[in-house]
């Protein structure tokens, strides 16, 4: 077997042997194959062996070809820019100290309470919702009422009449 080049005499790489060149890289006169990445569908690609001169030609009707490694690779392409935001003047937010006018849970318990054993638990719930629909309550003190309501409504008559008095 031939490991020397024919045109210049220097060693030869055994792969391009073993491929059955007689010539080197520097002095072989076959173009290199470039490749043209071709995608069937979105996420699966495969590379086609082309030469450099169609692979231009591909790369120009590819639309995903059109832009390669942050470079135009199309020359009629254009390339789109997003322009720099306009930085906004910041303002001074003014603080608003907020006071809430809710009523003591104490005062909305015993009031449940006493519309719980003169109408029952449905009328009681409603109202301790419209307390806090109109913001006089907060949700903390409904739910604690509520919680009591439930309990107190899942006892039995006795119970319930110990519970009450």
């Amino acid at each position: 077997m031939i490991d020397k080049c024919i045109k210049c005499d220097t060693k030869i790489p055994d792969e391009r042997v073993h491929l059955g060149y007689r010539e080197c890289v520097e002095c072989s006169s076959v173009e290199a194959y470039s490749v043209h990445i071709v995608y069937p569908h979105k996420t699966g690609a495969f590379i086609q062996p082309v030469s450099s001169e169609t692979k231009k030609n591909l790369d120009r009707l590819d639309r995903r070809a059109v832009k390669v490694g942050g470079k135009i690779n199309a020359p009629k392409a254009r390339e789109w820019k997003m322009s720099e935001p306009i930085p906004q003047p910041k303002t001074k937010k003014q603080s608003k100290v907020v006071r809430y006018n809710h009523k003591k849970f104490s005062d909305v318990f015993i009031k449940c309470r006493d519309t719980y054993k003169q109408s029952g638990y449905d009328k009681s719930l409603e109202f301790l919702s419209e307390l806090f629909k109109t913001n006089k309550i907060n949700l903390t003190t409904k739910q604690n009422c509520v919680n009591y309501l439930t309990t107190i409504h899942m006892l039995n008559r006795k119970q319930r009449k110990l519970v009450l008095k």
